[in-house]
């Protein structure tokens, strides 16, 4: 059976992160969260891993490596037009 908190949880998880890259992309400044991977996964296979690889494959995020290896690498992510729709609207239906 499929644990409904835990699936509202993950949605949320990727709505916090799209909208932390929208607030970056319309900041005015810097337009994409940079880091290791260590700062922004945390670990490998963990919610917050997944979430960005969720992200990735629905085509809502770019991420660019910039150099590095394993954890250590440095990647550089940011929301692309597709991801920037989806949370709108999302956030119109609350």
């Amino acid at each position: 059976m499929v644990d409904i908190e835990k699936v509202r949880e993950r949605k949320k998880l990727r709505l916090d992160i799209l909208g932390e890259l929208y607030q970056l992309w319309f900041s005015g400044g810097e337009i994409s969260m940079s880091g290791t991977k260590r700062d922004i996964y945390q670990e490998r296979n963990t919610e917050r891993h997944l979430a960005f690889h969720y992200l990735l494959s629905m085509g809502f995020i770019d991420i660019t490596p910039m150099g590095g290896k394993g954890m250590d690498e440095v990647l550089s992510i940011s929301i692309t037009v597709k991801g920037i729709e989806f949370l709108e609207s999302n956030l119109e239906d609350e």
